[in-house]
């Protein structure tokens, strides 16, 4: 059993990334790389020193349409999946590295490393109609994470229902909703706040942004969306506060 040391982690992050960039150009899919990688590029022009990991936004319809056709390459996608082999059902994808598998004790996950796409949801406009929608969605989401974890806290927290009760009331709770003509999307599956809603239009104007020496798309106007997220983007956090995905730890097959 060999471990994956952090700077092969990213080599192998950062192929995964360039795979996916090229699939979604041959196939016309818009995407955007976000949250810490996106602040990586811009701050650091490539991953944050302290972190390992990246992703991406993808609007639900390409999102749904990324995964009927990302099929039969380098890399495996990996969603709403329960074997023995894989599993990891939390309403977004993982593409991983196949050869590769991820040991973490509290944890029912097992999957490779990989690059996360996140969906981007119609929301209200309303913001107190928005609120109570995406608080919803954010409270089924602690149960599915929680039901697929081992220790007491999160078994107390989801017991009472199973991994496909909290699925589809996720799952079902976005796709039949009313809000498709909505100028605003969030990240919601996946995300633990409210935070992040911002106008539609804003996957439409998208440019190239230096990641590591390869050219990503994201968002045209970044300084919004990053004040949005974190504020003061440009200031690091103090070094007791430089925090990466310790508790995963990956290894060769």
């Amino acid at each position: 059993m060999v471990e994956i040391n952090p700077e092969e982690k990213k080599r192998i992050i950062l192929d995964i990334m360039i795979d996916i960039d090229d699939f979604c150009r041959a196939h016309n899919l818009p995407y955007v790389i976000s949250s810490g990688t996106l602040l990586g590029a811009v701050r650091h022009g490539g991953f944050i020193p302290w972190d390992d990991d990246a992703d991406m936004f993808m609007l639900r319809e390409d999102f749904d349409r990324f995964i009927s056709l990302y099929k039969n390459r380098k890399y495996h996608l990996l969603y709403n999946a329960d074997s023995e082999e894989e599993s990891f059902r939390l309403g977004f994808v993982k593409v991983c590295e196949p050869n590769t598998y991820m040991i973490r004790d509290n944890s029912k996950f097992r999957h490779g490393v990989y690059v996360d796409i996140f969906p981007l949801d119609y929301v209200p406009e309303d913001e107190k109609e928005r609120n109570n929608y995406m608080g919803k969605l954010i409270r089924y989401q602690h149960g599915l994470r929680h039901r697929q974890k081992k220790d007491f806290l999160s078994v107390l927290t989801s017991y009472f229902h199973s991994v496909d009760w909290w699925w589809e009331k996720v799952d079902k709770t976005i796709r039949s909703s009313n809000y498709n003509d909505s100028r605003l999307v969030a990240h919601i599956v996946g995300s633990r706040n409210k935070k992040t809603v911002f106008d539609r239009n804003w996957l439409k104007n998208l440019k190239e942004i230096d990641f590591e020496g390869r050219k990503f798309l994201t968002f045209a106007d970044t300084h919004s969306y990053l004040t949005m997220v974190y504020g003061d983007y440009m200031t690091p956090p103090p070094e007791n506060q430089r925090r990466g995905h310790a508790r995963e730890k990956f290894y060769k097959k």
